[in-house]
Order: C-alpha cells, then sequence, then structure tokens
C-alpha cells in the first residue's frame, strides 16, 4: 500500500513541475501571458552589480520587456548614458601632428578617426608642418558629419578637388582645389547620398 501511495505521488510531483516549467506566472494577474507577468509596479534592492552595463531594457506599448538600441547620438560608457551636445556653438577639438617631410606633400585619405575615438569632434587642429602640403580625401564620411580642417602652422594647406584614391573619400571643392594662405580653416561637411565632402567655407 505504501508502494502505491508512494508511485502516485512521484507520479503526480513529476507531472506538476512539468506543468510549472512550460506555465507562464501571473503577480497581480490571473491572466498572464508571458512566462512571467506583472501588473503593477517592481522595485529591485541590493543588487550589488559590479559588472559593467552594456545594454538598455524597456517595454513596447504592451508591456513587454526587451533591449533597447544605443543610438548613434547617445553613448554608453561605464554605465553612464550621455548625450551628444546639443548646443552646436560647442566644438571639440582635436590636435593632430601632420609633420611634412616636402614641399607639397600630399595626404590621401587621412584617418582622423571620425567614427572612434574622435567621433565627437569637429575640429581638428593640424600641427607641425614645415612645408606647404595637400590633402586629397578623409575616411569615415558619414551623411552630414561636419568638420573644420585648422592649419595652425604658417604654411598652405590645399585642398585638392575630388583626388582622392578611395572615390567615397574624396572632397569636392565646388571648383578648382583650393588653399588657405598660411593659418586658416577649411570647413566641410559629408554628402551620404553622393558620397563626397564638400568645402562648404574656407578662412584665412
Amino acid at each position: 500500500m505504501k508502494k502505491k501511495y508512494f508511485l502516485k505521488s512521484f507520479i503526480l510531483l513529476f507531472l506538476f513541475s512539468g506543468f510549472i516549467s512550460n506555465a507562464q506566472v501571473g503577480i497581480g494577474t490571473s491572466n498572464p501571458l508571458s512566462t512571467l507577468h506583472v501588473e503593477g509596479t517592481m522595485r529591485v534592492t541590493n543588487t550589488n552589480n559590479t559588472t559593467t552595463t552594456t545594454k538598455l531594457t524597456g517595454t513596447c506599448s504592451q508591456g513587454v520587456m526587451a533591449d533597447v538600441s544605443v543610438g548613434s547620438n547617445l553613448s554608453l560608457v561605464n554605465n553612464v548614458l550621455s548625450a551628444a551636445d546639443s548646443d552646436n556653438s560647442k566644438y571639440r577639438i582635436a590636435t593632430v601632428p601632420m609633420p611634412t617631410l616636402f614641399s607639397n606633400q600630399v595626404f590621401d585619405n587621412i584617418d582622423l578617426q571620425l567614427n572612434g575615438a574622435n567621433a565627437g569632434v569637429v575640429v581638428f587642429r593640424f600641427i607641425g608642418s614645415g612645408h606647404n602640403f595637400s590633402i586629397s580625401g578623409l575616411r569615415g564620411g558619414t551623411d552630414g558629419r561636419h568638420v573644420i580642417l585648422y592649419n595652425a602652422s604658417a604654411v598652405n594647406m590645399k585642398i585638392n578637388h575630388l583626388s582622392s584614391s578611395v572615390p567615397a573619400n574624396t572632397i569636392d571643392t565646388i571648383g578648382a582645389s583650393t588653399s588657405t594662405s598660411g593659418v586658416g580653416t577649411v570647413e566641410l561637411v559629408y554628402d551620404g547620398a553622393a558620397s563626397k565632402w564638400i568645402v562648404i567655407a574656407i578662412r584665412d
């Protein structure tokens, strides 16, 4: 008798366990719509989380939780979410060494780390040039990307017209090649549809 009772109990426990493993559990609701459905607020305390967060979590209009992507205008670093500076009057500046070995040296497809370390930089200060030099292309152009090339040396900085060895990195000076007369700046914006940089201003 005891054996039969034990066997029946084991079968019921097994079936019940299988039911629980595939069931939907509701807290505050008798009609759960997901594996775990919470109707109401939720609080988490004392998590002691020492790991670095790489994703955000949010809910859709139906209340289903899912990962939320961090867009290009946001950054999530060391669990801190930051937005790009919306004040266009504030420009980040990066200094870029531009040593020249000879006069009229050409720098083709310069890598300014536009999509890397200098993703938020607008002004690039070129230093260390002892000779006139030319630029024939910039890497990393994305639609609407705005950069200002600041020639801080007392030499001419020439921008070559549509002459890059990589077509997507070319610079359109809207006509003939142009240059600064000594210290000056060249302002460019990337046209994603045309896949090229457009010179929009030159200042000496």
